[in-house]
């Protein structure tokens, strides 16, 4: 039986207020949220607020990382989630996130990367999650 090494969710969100996607600061509290939720060891972090509005950024994690940018006058965001280790903690923060947005809609792509055979000893597997 094969497992993965990690898990990637690419999102697009729709209808999203766009008072909150106008503003970095506001994104931020949101994925620095959603670390805490997850219980994700962050690591670093980055956000750039545009002009007249929009914003991106990125939370590295130990696990891996959370990003976005926003294009407020669509009402629209693109996110990434990906972490090693535990998957239901990349659901997790994901789900803290679209709670926290209330899109009209979603659509995601859940990616497992580094697939690999169960039967071959791998040591580093989830060594990310612990913060290795």
């Amino acid at each position: 039986m094969a497992k993965t090494l990690g898990v990637h969710i690419v999102a697009d969100l729709y209808g999203c207020d766009p008072e909150i996607l106008k503003s970095a600061d506001r994104m931020a509290e949101i994925f620095e949220g959603a670390v805490k939720e997850a219980k994700l060891n962050k690591l670093s972090s980055h956000f750039h607020q545009f002009y007249p509005y929009g914003a991106t950024g990125v939370i590295v994690i130990s696990e891996s990382h959370l990003s976005f940018h926003t294009w407020p006058e669509h009402g629209y965001v693109a996110i990434d989630v990906y972490t090693c280790g535990a998957h239901e903690l990349a659901f997790k923060a994901f789900d803290y996130i679209v709670e926290k947005l209330k899109p009209s809609r979603v659509e995601k792509d859940v990616h497992f990367r580094g697939v690999i055979d169960e039967s071959e000893e791998v040591e580093f597997a989830s060594a990310c999650s612990l913060g290795a």
